[in-house]
């Protein structure tokens, strides 16, 4: 049985979740919102009989573990895992990893992270898998557009398209956008 998690898919990675959906046998959603759920649910139509939904705030640990370890106890281990995860929870990454890796003989994790981590001083963030065996690790990293003579960031569609394309060509290290030049930054 193929099993993928996204975390934060109901809401910019909404789209993400939905093209998982028809590649797997279950896809495992981390999401705060109940609200998120129920147009997720809608949206993936037939497919939402695929759909686990995690209800919880990942800055909680304690239940981050224990939710997940009965998702991959109930449908079998993670073969690919989809993380944006902010910043209040800097540990949360790693857990899943963890929790995966120890569960799982090979899983891709795919990290989305803002485009302040392209920087070199923030390289050493993907050394913290390298413990992990069974990880396969992808960085992908938020840029921006820019569009005449101002900058924005990225909406969540071309966001959602980016990782699509991502998973899809398995690159280690991947942008969505720009990230150059960095004073253009919005």
């Amino acid at each position: 049985m193929a099993h993928a998690l996204v975390v934060g898919g109901t809401g910019m990675l909404k789209e993400v979740t939905l093209y998982l959906l028809q590649r797997f046998d279950t896809v495992s959603v981390i999401a705060r919102s109940p609200n998120g759920f129920k147009k997720l649910e809608q949206e993936s139509g037939k497919l939402s009989s695929h759909l686990n939904k995690l209800q919880l705030d990942y800055t909680h640990y304690n239940d981050l573990t224990s939710l997940l370890i009965k998702a991959i106890k109930d449908f079998g281990e993670i073969n690919l895992a989809v993380s944006w995860i902010h910043s209040s929870a800097p540990l949360a990454p790693l857990l899943i990893a963890k929790v995966i890796n120890d569960t799982s003989q090979h899983f891709d994790f795919y990290e989305i992270l803002g485009s302040s981590h392209i920087h070199p001083e923030n390289e050493k963030r993907e050394e913290k898998f390298t413990d992990f065996e069974n990880i396969k690790y992808h960085k992908i990293i938020l840029g921006f557009v820019i569009e005449a003579k101002s900058s924005r960031w990225l909406t969540n569609e071309e966001i959602s398209r980016g990782v699509i394309e991502a998973i899809e060509k398995g690159d280690e290290d991947y942008v969505i956008g720009t990230v150059e030049p960095w004073m253009a930054r919005p």
